[in-house]
């Protein structure tokens, strides 16, 4: 994971990307005990279509291998998620906590909005962590982001509630 961190901050002083953040599986082994994750998910601040398809052309040209929807960097298999897919994930780039990683400078989602993004994907295995994660937060910074980013496609208040439900 160092040396993709490495190669992503090399990539913000570049140019190639204007910032980012560590969301997903390594994010919640930061806030809890560790748990097994396959990639690390790079959450992105991207507005446009064609600043991600650049960075893909980049990672390709520079000889990178390309496995599904993952980019091999340094052999850890790395999911890049731009901000312009959904509003939440461009201000939880932007309100990431900046962090050390073995001296490397990184950034990680705040917890609020990683149990945002994780209430986005609500595969089972967000599930079990979230009512974990939820003793680390600031239930009013949570709820505010819950009830901003809520929307038909993503009912994140339901899937709140129904984690809430389970845990009582």
């Amino acid at each position: 994971m160092i040396k993709a961190l490495k190669i992503l901050n090399r990539l913000k002083r570049n140019g190639l990307i204007r910032d980012y953040a560590i969301g997903g599986g390594y994010a919640v082994n930061y806030y809890l005990e560790p748990i097994l994750t396959y990639d690390l998910d790079i959450f992105l601040l991207m507005d446009t279509d064609e600043e991600f398809h650049a960075l893909y052309d980049y990672f390709k040209k520079a000889g990178y291998k390309i496995k599904n929807v993952y980019i091999v960097i340094a052999e850890m298999p790395v999911q890049f998620l731009p901000s312009s897919i959904h509003p939440l994930i461009d201000e939880a780039v932007r309100e990431a906590k900046r962090i050390r990683v073995k001296g490397i400078y990184t950034k990680v989602l705040k917890a609020e909005h990683l149990i945002g993004t994780l209430l986005m994907a609500f595969r089972a295995k967000d599930k079990m962590v979230i009512p974990q994660l939820l003793e680390l937060v600031d239930i009013k910074k949570l709820k505010s982001i819950i009830e901003r980013f809520t929307n038909e496609k993503t009912p994140l208040d339901k899937r709140l509630q129904r984690i809430l439900e389970s845990i009582r």
